[in-house]
């Protein structure tokens, strides 16, 4: 999460820094004829900025998502299983008395 604070509020800065540099460097004429190419490029840089948190926001409830998947404990009862089959697949023993059933 702290990542995600720091892209959302670090590119944006960095963008401003950069902007800030080249217009006090450049002569009025080229700023003028170049704001659009520089301003393309902030909107840019903001919009894979925000595609960044969000993937990044993306991957790590993804990641909660699958632990909690993995620590849920699924229990199986012998009784659910009304075939030879499916009874020896799932891990138990087939009883074939008179009343056939899956037993642990």
């Amino acid at each position: 999460m702290l990542s995600v604070l720091l892209l959302s509020i670090g590119i944006p800065c960095i963008a401003l820094a950069v902007c800030s540099g080249l217009r006090q460097k450049m002569p009025a004429r080229a700023a003028n004829t170049r704001g659009l190419a520089l301003q393309t490029v902030i909107i840019m840089v903001v919009l894979l900025a925000i595609a960044g948190a969000v993937a990044a926001v993306l991957v790590t409830r993804g990641n909660e998502a699958v632990g909690e998947a993995e620590r849920t404990d699924v229990t199986t009862d012998p009784a659910d299983y009304t075939t030879e089959g499916l009874c020896e697949a799932a891990g138990f023993t087939w009883d074939a008395n008179l009343t056939p059933k899956c037993q642990s």
